[in-house]
């Protein structure tokens, strides 16, 4: 009495304490899940509850249950399909395992609608075998026998041996069920074939007992043995328990149908003992009434009623509803034997309500015929003929679906036949492209050898052709730089001369008084001069602020007419000099144009003057300016043609070039640095004219330049990257 009370409150403080752990587990999960989901997105926490949903299946069902419903919602909120369809899918898994068949149905069946707008194959075929492994529970062997060839195909197709393999072994349980163990073997046998290939242990063991279990049932005992045997040494290498415990369920099968009770019973009490370790009621089950059996043969009947109540009360307990029929048949059996009329019935009546409610037609008929033989043996026709009547019944709705069944076989065996001549066909046409594929290799061999060789000159003369664009390049650009250089330097001449002149005449101004009329020479020699310069030095900023892109035009609605007549005037005295005669031909009423009359005023200008100065004396220029249409729009165009020597055909193409220094051979003068014609051409394209250069008839030069009469928005140039130069 004194250590009773402290070893209660031990027991309460141990009690408490592994409660608190459970809990303080719980919450550091909950925890972690949290700090996941903060860090991931939307989608892929739909992707991550479904896996924990997965991960939890077969181990702790409720916490996968949650998780695919959680799943489920956030995908349906998000419009994920995907996300739904796999969360159908794991929650169709969990209400197999609650032997909730119906809801697994209508999980399994929108998963499957989905993944199938989806394209998605292989879902689709997990999502089909999952749908006829439910109705194989529920008894409705044809339909999962429809559903299971359905996958194996796209399986099959898609080239997934390991799902084949499964799915294999699936179908030769369906043909099993239905007592059609030759073709079941062959399944099973396919199956092992596959695991075997694919080095899987656990299939191997699954494939090994199956097929024994279809050996036993044709008798051929020897071969089933080798088979389990083999199995057995397999399981015990890689510690496949459960498996093992199964195979000696199978050796205790065998011995039992040989009738040798010792071994068979030594077998069963090892897969027993194996089985209590494993900890599924249902096996434990099974395993006990497979011992009662053995006991129950060999006359001890007290050893086999307290395993069967065993077996019985577990299967119950568990939910077990077809184990716990099949018990209590096989214990109604046992006290027919004992001549126990009232037990024997309870038990028989017990196992046809179990099975009436889970639908097992075959165990009804079993407990039918069972009723039927026991009343008539205990001498209750009337009762006895109940049941006959029930099992009249039961075998009328059995050979209904026998019916479905052959129906449904024959419909499968002409989709199996059609597959064996597609692929017989498949054969045929691999067998001719294999001999036209060893004709052609020859020829592929040459082809490719001449194929070679072409590359190789190919690739030669690539190199060789690089190596000439390069060398070109180089000499380009040597040619480019050597063109800027003597630009420069005839710039450079340009104004030097000028500048010498312009020094000379001061000094000669400077060294003392000189008469009225030299000094008014040696002025307007250094005004013309010094306009000469400022002519030069203006064409140079023109032309950088072209290429730099800043050069701003100030349009205006303008007349032409008078600007030309202007320059004509202002050239007058040079043209006089040079005993040049200038004329001009405009018709009247000709229409303004939008143009920068300063700018227009140094083309025109530009192009009379070089009219003037490069031509013979005695020559005689005439200016022009008519209306033209060009696409149908207005231009005006403007001409200057002399009767002079023209230009050499093979510098025409150089006249309006930047740095361009052209000479004639026909006057054996040169025409300049030609920066007057490049900032001439880069005004009028930045009017949206053209200028030009052709030779008169019969001799001569026409200078010439267009400018739209509208206005017009013309991009400006972009400033010059690079040092350009044209020979």
């Amino acid at each position: 009495m004194i250590f009773k009370v402290p070893v209660r409150l031990l027991s309460v403080c141990v009690f408490i304490f592994l409660v608190s752990g459970l809990f303080a587990q719980e919450s550091a999960e909950i925890d972690s899940l949290k700090k996941i989901l903060r860090s991931t997105t939307e989608g892929e926490t739909v992707d991550l509850m479904n896996q924990l949903a997965e991960a939890h299946a077969g181990k702790e069902w409720d916490k996968s249950q949650r998780y695919a419903n959680l799943a489920l919602d956030l995908a349906t909120s998000l419009q994920d399909q995907y996300g739904q369809a796999v969360a159908h899918t794991n929650l169709a898994l969990y209400y197999i395992q609650q032997a909730n068949y119906r809801e697994a149905l209508d999980h399994a069946t929108l998963a499957l609608n989905t993944f199938e707008s989806l394209s998605d194959d292989y879902q689709i075929a997990v999502t089909l075998r999952t749908i006829g492994r439910t109705y194989s529970l529920l008894n409705q062997s044809d339909q999962s026998l429809d559903y299971f060839l359905r996958s194996l195909m796209i399986f099959e197709d898609i080239e997934k041996e390991e799902e084949v393999a499964e799915t294999v072994l699936m179908i030769g349980d369906v043909f099993s069920q239905w007592g059609q163990t030759e073709k079941a073997l062959r399944f099973f046998e396919r199956s092992l074939s596959i695991h075997e290939a694919l080095g899987d242990h656990k299939g191997v063991l699954l494939s090994e007992n199956k097929l024994a279990q279809s050996l036993m049932t044709l008798r051929r005992f020897d071969e089933a043995k080798e088979h389990l045997e083999r199995g057995v040494e397999i399981a015990e290498k890689n510690d496949a328990y459960k498996l093992l415990a199964n195979l000696y369920t199978s050796l205790g099968e065998l011995h039992y149908h040989q009738l040798q009770l010792a071994a068979a019973q030594n077998y069963f009490l090892e897969a027993l003992e194996m089985k209590r370790i494993i900890g599924d009621p249902g096996d434990i089950a099974v395993a006990l009434s497979d011992v009662a059996r053995v006991y129950q043969e060999s006359g001890e009947t007290d050893r086999a009623i307290s395993y069967y109540e065993e077996g019985q009360q577990l299967a119950e307990s568990a939910g077990q509803n077809a184990i716990s029929a099949e018990i209590y048949l096989q214990m109604g059996e046992l006290y027919m034997q004992e001549a126990d009329q009232t037990k024997a019935i309870e038990a028989f009546l017990a196992g046809l309500n179990i099975a009436q409610k889970i639908q097992d037609y075959l165990t009804i008929e079993r407990a039918d015929h069972l009723l039927t033989a026991a009343y008539s043996r205990f001498g209750q026709a009337d009762k006895a003929l109940v049941y006959q009547q029930n099992l009249q019944l039961t075998r009328d709705e059995i050979n209904r679906q026998q019916s479905n069944r052959r129906v449904a076989e024959l419909e499968i065996r002409y989709e199996l036949d059609k597959r064996d001549r597609e692929l017989d066909e498949l054969k045929g046409e691999a067998f001719i492209k294999e001999i036209e594929y060893q004709r052609t290799f020859t020829v592929m061999w040459v082809i490719f050898g001449f194929s070679s060789a072409i590359l190789i000159l190919i690739l030669a003369f690539v190199f060789y052709r690089a190596r000439f664009i390069r060398r070109t390049e180089q000499e380009k650009m040597e040619q480019a730089l050597r063109i800027k250089a003597d630009f420069t330097a005839m710039l450079v001449h340009d104004l030097k001369s000028p500048l010498t002149s312009v020094f000379g005449f001061a000094e000669l101004l400077k060294m003392g008084e000189k008469p009225y009329d030299r000094i008014k020479e040696i002025a307007t020699t250094i005004r013309k001069t010094s306009q000469k310069m400022l002519q030069l030095v203006n064409e140079m900023l023109d032309l950088s602020k072209f290429e730099a892109g800043k050069m701003v035009l100030n349009k205006t609605n303008t007349p032409l007419k008078p600007i030309i007549r202007t320059s004509i005037e202002m050239l007058s005295p040079v043209a006089d000099q040079n005993e040049t005669e200038v004329s001009f031909a405009g018709v009247d009423g000709l229409p303004s144009c939008y143009c920068d009359p300063l700018k227009i005023e140094q083309v025109i200008t530009n192009f009379i003057g070089n009219a003037i100065e490069h031509t013979p004396k005695g020559t005689k220029i005439k200016v022009a300016l008519q209306e033209i249409k060009k696409n149908g729009e207005p231009f005006l165009y403007f001409s200057v043609t002399d009767d002079g020597p023209g230009v050499d055909k093979d510098q025409q193409d150089k006249i309006f070039d930047k740095y361009a220094q052209l000479s004639s051979r026909k006057t054996a003068k040169g025409l300049g640095s030609g920066l007057g014609l490049a900032v001439s051409q880069m005004t009028i394209e930045q009017h949206g004219g053209q200028v030009g250069y052709k030779d008169a008839e019969p001799v001569g030069s026409i200078f010439y330049f267009t400018l739209p009469i509208k206005n017009q928005e013309i991009p400006k140039v972009q400033p010059s990257k690079s040092v350009s130069a044209q020979a």
